[in-house]
C-alpha cells in the first residue's frame, strides 16, 4: 500500500494524520514512514525460497475415519535409489519424555517396528526410517491428528450447549511469525500481505509491543499481565508454575473449545526459553513434542542463521501443515489455536522472504477449506526485528515496536456485529496494544460463550476490545505501553539544530557517569543521533554509537528524556541496548 492510500484510508476514518505521521493527536505522534524508504533500502534484500530436499517425501500419513495411516509413497522410490534390492522401513512411535526439572523437554520413542508398505497406527507422532543394506537412505517424523475419546465427550458437550444457548461460538486462530514488523511484513511478505488485504483482513497500522522480547509481549496477549506480572502470577522459572497462569486458552478449553499451541526452533520457544515450560500439556493438542522430534532426530539445515530444514520440510512448513490440518479437522467445531514461527524470522530482517510464497498458499488452502468462514483468523508478530544493522537506524527503532497485526472475521460474525466489526476497522488506525488484544479474546469468548464473563487486563485497566470505540486522543499511558516503547513520541530527526557535538559528547559523558560504559571502552563511532519532541511536551533523544574494547566492536542504543530549555540537559536514561 503506498503512503498517499494509507493516508485515504485514515482520512475515510476521521483520524488526524498527515504526511509525517500516521498518527496525529493531542495525545499521540506516531510517525509515517514508507516500507522501502532510504533507511529501509540499506538494509533490504530480497532472499529466495530453499527447497529443503530434492527428492519428494517417501511417505506420508494419512487419516480416515479417525485412523491414521502410514504408507510408502513408492511412486518415488526411483528418487532414493536405481538397485532392485528391496528397501527396510520401520517406524517408531515418538513421546513427550521430560525430567522432574525439566518436564517440557525431552522426548522418547519406542523400538523400530518393520513395514513395507501400509500401516495403520496407534499414536499420532512417528518417526520413519528406510534402509538400503545398511545405509540409511530417509527419514522423516509425521503427526496426525486424531480426535481421542475426551475430545470427543468435549465436541459432544460443546454441541449440546450451542443447542441450548443458541449462540454461535466463533473459533480463533492466531498465526504468528516471530519478530517482523507490520514495515517488514510489507517489505519482504508482499504476497502474503496482498492476498490477506484482498480478502478483507484488516491491518492494524498503530499496534505497538508493551515490552521488549518475546514472553512479556505474547503473555500479555494470553492473561493481559506485565512482565512484573507474570513473573509474580505464573512463576516461569519453577516447574509447575506456568501451568497455573491465567492463560486465556484455559478458558476456551473450559468451555468447550479445542485447543492448540505449536511453535517451532524449541530451544528459543516462548515458553521453554530460559524457562521450565508446562508439567502438563497446555492445550488439547500440544505439537512440542512432534517439532522437538523433527529438530533433534533429522538433519537441520541452518540458513541465516537458524534451523530452517528440519528433515523434507522447512519447520515453517511443519507449522503450517500443523495448522491446517487442525483447522480442517475441526471446522465444524469450536477451537482456539496458536501456531508459531520462528525458524524464518527471528535472526534476519530479510529472512520472511523466503516462505511469502509459501504463506499465501497456506491462506489460500484455509479459504478453500472453509476456514475463514469459521474463524477470528489473526496474523501478527510479537515486535519487529530487535537486532543487525536496521536498529540503528531511527525507522529501525520504530519498527521494533510495532509488529504486524492483520484480523479477519467471518461474514457471518460481521452481519451479526456490525457496529463491533466497523469498531474494528475504525480501531485498526489508532494507537493500539497486545492488552487491547487480550480484550478481543475475552469478548470473542463472551459472545460466543454465555457463561464466560470477560476478564480485564490488570496490567492495564483502562484497555479496551478492539471491538470497542477506542479514543482517537488516546496515548501510550491508556494503552497500557511504557514510555520506553511508547512510538507516539513525535518524530526523531536527526538534523535538529539541537544537536551538536558537544550534546552527543555529553550523552557519552552521561552514560560513564551512570556505569552504562565501563572504564577502558572506547567510542568508536558516532552512528546516528536524533531528537523528538512529543506532543505532552517532553523531549527526547535517541543515540546510536559503536564502542571498541581490546579490538572488540559492540553497538548500543540509548534513549534519554532531555530538557531543552534553555539548553540541552539530559534528564534520565530510559533504555540502554546493546545491539552487537
Amino acid at each position: 500500500m503506498k503512503i498517499s492510500t494509507c493516508l485515504s484510508c485514515l482520512f475515510i476514518f476521521g483520524i488526524n494524520a498527515s504526511r509525517d505521521f500516521l498518527i496525529d493527536t493531542s495525545s499521540c505522534k506516531m510517525p509515517l514512514f514508507d516500507h522501502f524508504s532510504e533507511e529501509a533500502n540499506r538494509t533490504y534484500m530480497y532472499l529466495p525460497p530453499i527447497k529443503c530436499s530434492e527428492f519428494d517425501s517417501l511417505t506420508h500419513v494419512t487419516v480416515e475415519n479417525n485412523t491414521a495411516h502410514l504408507r510408502i509413497r513408492k511412486k518415488y522410490l526411483n528418487q532414493y535409489y536405481e538397485s532392485d534390492e528391496e528397501i527396510d522401513c520401520c517406524y517408531s512411535y515418538i513421546m513427550r519424555a521430560g525430567t522432574p526439572d525439566e518436564p517440557d523437554v525431552g522426548i522418547s520413542w519406542t523400538e523400530c517396528h518393520s513395514f513395507n508398505s501400509t500401516v495403520t497406527l496407534q499414536e499420532d507422532t512417528v518417526m520413519v526410517k528406510c534402509y538400503l543394506g545398511a545405509d540409511k537412505i530417509y527419514e522423516n517424523v509425521h503427526k496426525s491428528i486424531l480426535i481421542s475419546p475426551d475430545i470427543y465427550s468435549k465436541l459432544k458437550y460443546s454441541h449440546k450447549k450451542q443447542r441450548r444457548t443458541k449462540r454461535k461460538p466463533l473459533s480463533v486462530i492466531l498465526m504468528v511469525i516471530d519478530s517482523v514488523s507490520r514495515l517488514n511484513f510489507q517489505r519482504t511478505m508482499p504476497q502474503t500481505r496482498n492476498y490477506l488485504l484482498g480478502n478483507d483482513f484488516v491491518e492494524f497500522f498503530g499496534y505497538n509491543k508493551i515490552d521488549d522480547n518475546t514472553f512479556p509481549n505474547f503473555n500479555a496477549i494470553l492473561t493481559g499481565l506485565n512482565l512484573n506480572q507474570s513473573n509474580a502470577i505464573c512463576k516461569p522459572n519453577l516447574v509447575g508454575y506456568l501451568d497455573k497462569c491465567p492463560m486465556i486458552w484455559y478458558d476456551y478449553r473450559d468451555q468447550g473449545y479445542v485447543t492448540a499451541y505449536a511453535e517451532d526452533w524449541a530451544q528459543i520457544s516462548t515458553y521453554n526459553y530460559l524457562k521450565k515450560g508446562f508439567k502438563e500439556p497446555p492445550t488439547d493438542y500440544y505439537f512440542k513434542p512432534y517439532l522437538e522430534a523433527a529438530e533433534d532426530l533429522l538433519s537441520v539445515l541452518t540458513v541465516d542463521t537458524m534451523p530452517f530444514c528440519a528433515g523434507h520440510e522447512s519447520e515453517g512448513e511443519r507449522v503450517l501443515k500443523l495448522a491446517q490440518d487442525f483447522t480442517k479437522t475441526f471446522r465444524y467445531h469450536p477451537y482456539f489455536g496458536i501456531f508459531w514461527m520462528n525458524t524464518f524470522s527471528h535472526n534476519h530482517i530479510n529472512t520472511p522472504s523466503r516462505m511469502d510464497h509459501t504463506m499465501k498458499n497456506f491462506f489460500e488452502n484455509i479459504k478453500r477449506n472453509g476456514i475463514l468462514n469459521e474463524s477470528m483468523v489473526i496474523v501478527l508478530s510479537d515486535h519487529g526485528i530487535r537486532f543487525g544493522e536496521v536498529r540503528h537506524t531511527v525507522q529501525g527503532w520504530y519498527e521494533e515496536r510495532l509488529p504486524a497485526n492483520f484480523i479477519s472475521l467471518p461474514n457471518w460474525f460481521q452481519k451479526a456485529h456490525p457496529e463491533k466489526y466497523e469498531n474494528l476497522k475504525r480501531n485498526a488506525h489508532k494507537l493500539t496494544s497486545t492488552y487491547d488484544l487480550y480484550m478481543t479474546l475475552q469478548e470473542v469468548l463472551a459472545l460466543s460463550m454465555n457463561s464466560h464473563v470477560a476478564v480485564g487486563s490488570k496490567a492495564c485497566p483502562s484497555c479496551q476490545s478492539l471491538f470497542s470505540n477506542i479514543p482517537y486522543s488516546r496515548g501510550c499511558r491508556q494503552a497500557g505501553i511504557p514510555e520506553v516503547w511508547c512510538t507516539c513520541l513525535g518524530k526523531f530527526n536527526e538534523n535538529d539544530s539541537e544537536i551538536t557535538v558537544e550534546v552527543n559528547n555529553r550523552a557519552f559523558r552521561f552514560l560513564r557517569e551512570s556505569g552504562r560504559l565501563k572504564p577502558g571502552v572506547l567510542i568508536n563511532k558516532l552512528l546516528s543521533s536524533s531528537v523528538s519532541r512529543s506532543p505532552d511536551g517532553k523531549s527526547y533523544f535517541l543515540i546510536n554509537f559503536e564502542t571498541v574494547q581490546s579490538n572488540y566492536l559492540a553497538g548500543y542504543q540509548g534513549l534519554f528524556e532531555i530538557s531543552l530549555n534553555p539548553v540541552v540537559e539530559f534528564l534520565s536514561l530510559l533504555s540502554f541496548t546493546r545491539l552487537y
